[in-house]
C-alpha cells in the first residue's frame, strides 16, 4: 500500500507529459514550424502554462509565425542574449587593452629617448665654452623634460580612462550574469540558477556529510485563478509568493522559480524535521496573505500553496532527489492541497 501514492504520482506525471507532447507536436504541425528542440521547448512550456511565455504568445495577433516564435524563444529561453553581451564586453576590453598597449609603447619609446638625452648632458656641459652654449644645453634639457612630462600626463589620463572603462564593463558583465540567473517576473533565482545551486549543494552535502533539504511548492488552482482574473493578476500572485519565500529564508538558502507556478527552495545544513517546520511556516505565511486587485481595490481572496519536502540521500542522483520532492508535492495536492507532505 505504501507504494500506491508513488505509483499514482508517476502515472499522473507520465500521462500529463504525454498529453503535453501530443499538443506540442500538433501545434508545430498546424503552424508548419520546424520540429526543432527550441520550438518544441517553447510550445511545450506554453501548454504547460508558463505565464511569461503564455502571455507573450497570446499577445500576438493571429497565428505566430516562425520569426515570432524564434523571437519569443530568444527572449525567454535562449542563452544567445548572454553570449552576445559577453562578446560585446570581450571586444571592448580587447580594444581598451590594444589602445593602452600602444600608449605604453609610445611612452616607453619617449622614456628611452629622454634617457639618451640625459646621458649626453654632462658631455655637452663640458663642451660648452660660452654662457650661450650652456644656455642652449639647459634649454634643450628643459624642452625634453617638458615633453616627457606631457607624455606622462597623457599616459596617466589614458590609464584613468582605461581603468574607468574596465570598471564599467565589469559592472555591465555582472549585471548580465545576474539577469541570466534571475527570473524577470518575480525577481528571484530562475531555473538555471536553481540547477546550478542544486548541483553545488548536493556535492557539498555528500562531502561534508551535512543534511540537505529540497522543497517544491506549487500554487493551488493557479490556472483557474489566472483564467478568472487575467494574466496581470496571475503575475501579482507569482510575485507575492516569491516575496513571501524570500522573506522567510536566510543565509545560504536558495529560493527559485522552478517553472510556471512552481517554486523550489534549497535548505543546506538542514535536516528533514527542520525543513518540514520551514515548509509549514511558509504555507501559513502565504495562506495569511490577502490578494487585492490594485486597480479596483477588490478583494480577491487568499491563495494557498502545496509543498513537497525531501531530504537528500548521499550519493543519490539529482534527478532522483528532485523526483522524490515532486512526488511528495503531488501527494500533498492529491490529499486536498494547502498542506505539506514529506517524501518517504
Amino acid at each position: 500500500m505504501s507504494n500506491e501514492p508513488t505509483t499514482a504520482a508517476r502515472v499522473h506525471k507520465s500521462e500529463r507529459s504525454r498529453a503535453l507532447t501530443i499538443m506540442t507536436l500538433e501545434k508545430l504541425d498546424t503552424l508548419a514550424l520546424p520540429s526543432t528542440p527550441q520550438f518544441y521547448e517553447l510550445w511545450y512550456r506554453y501548454f504547460d502554462g508558463d505565464p511569461e511565455i503564455t502571455r507573450a504568445i497570446d499577445a500576438i495577433e493571429g497565428e505566430p509565425d516562425e520569426a515570432a516564435c524564434q523571437k519569443i524563444y530568444t527572449r525567454f529561453l535562449s542563452a544567445q542574449t548572454q553570449d552576445a553581451a559577453v562578446n560585446k564586453v570581450n571586444d571592448q576590453v580587447q580594444g581598451s587593452i590594444t589602445a593602452l598597449a600602444s600608449m605604453l609603447k609610445s611612452a616607453s619609446s619617449a622614456t628611452s629617448e629622454y634617457g639618451t638625452q640625459l646621458d649626453g648632458v654632462s658631455e655637452k656641459i663640458g663642451e660648452a665654452s660660452t654662457m650661450t652654449d650652456l644656455g642652449n644645453v639647459i634649454s634643450g634639457i628643459l624642452s625634453e623634460t617638458m615633453k616627457m612630462v606631457e607624455k606622462n600626463k597623457e599616459l596617466e589620463i589614458e590609464l584613468n580612462n582605461s581603468s574607468q572603462q574596465v570598471t564599467e564593463l565589469k559592472q555591465y558583465l555582472d549585471n548580465v550574469k545576474k539577469e541570466a540567473t534571475t527570473d524577470s517576473l518575480t525577481g528571484i533565482a530562475n531555473r538555471k540558477a536553481f540547477d546550478n545551486a542544486i548541483s553545488e549543494k548536493t556535492v557539498h552535502a555528500t562531502t561534508s556529510k551535512e543534511p540537505l533539504v529540497l522543497m517544491l511548492l506549487d500554487i493551488d488552482h493557479f490556472k483557474k485563478f489566472n483564467d478568472t482574473y487575467g494574466h496581470q493578476t496571475g503575475d501579482q500572485v507569482l510575485r507575492l509568493v516569491a516575496r513571501t519565500l524570500i522573506g522567510n529564508i536566510k543565509g545560504q538558502d536558495v529560493a527559485a522559480r522552478y517553472g510556471g507556478e512552481e517554486f523550489a527552495i534549497i535548505l543546506p545544513a538542514t535536516p528533514l524535521a527542520a525543513g518540514l517546520k520551514v515548509a509549514e511556516a511558509l504555507r501559513r505565511h502565504v495562506e495569511q496573505k490577502e490578494l487585492v486587485n490594485k486597480s479596483s481595490n477588490e478583494k480577491l481572496g487568499t491563495i494557498t500553496i502545496s509543498i513537497g519536502v525531501a531530504e537528500y540521500h548521499p550519493e543519490e542522483s539529482i534527478t532522483d532527489f528532485v523526483e522524490r520532492a515532486d512526488i511528495a508535492l503531488y501527494q500533498a495536492k492529491n490529499a486536498g492541497r494547502n498542506r505539506v507532505q514529506s517524501a518517504g
